[in-house]
């Protein structure tokens, strides 16, 4: 997973062909306990998807306010919007094509689900199944 710590990195991701973004608040506890099931999911995941082409990143927009505008924009409804849970973002080329407000609640099997419907992805038959 690449942090993003500065505005070119930020650019980068937005012309990816797939991404997922999860996004950090580090005052809140929902949020550290996001990362940590979100990081742990990443790796299974890659392991058990090892030809995907999706990149992993995590911004934390308190430290970068300049992405707060796109954040906003990218929310379609106020059901989606980030409220400090550790959120998750599946983008195509920039624009979010799925959202989870609060990963840690979801869990593992629900960010696979939704990762392998938004970007197309199939897990390998050479991993068992989760």
């Amino acid at each position: 997973m690449t942090t993003i710590t500065n505005k070119t990195e930020f650019k980068r991701m937005l012309t990816d062909e797939q991404a997922v973004l999860f996004v950090f608040f580090q005052w809140s506890g929902q949020a550290v306990a996001s990362l940590r099931l979100f990081e742990s999911w990443i790796k299974e995941w890659l392991v058990s998807h090892p030809e995907a082409l999706v990149n992993f990143y995590r911004l934390d927009p308190d430290a970068h306010p300049d992405t707060w505008s796109w954040l906003v924009e990218q929310a379609r409804s106020e059901t989606d919007n980030e409220r400090g849970y550790g959120s998750v973002c599946w983008l195509r080329r920039g624009h979010c094509v799925g959202f989870v407000r609060y990963a840690a609640q979801v869990g593992k099997d629900e960010l696979s689900r939704l990762t392998d419907e938004h970007f197309g992805t199939t897990q390998s038959n050479n991993f068992p199944q989760q």
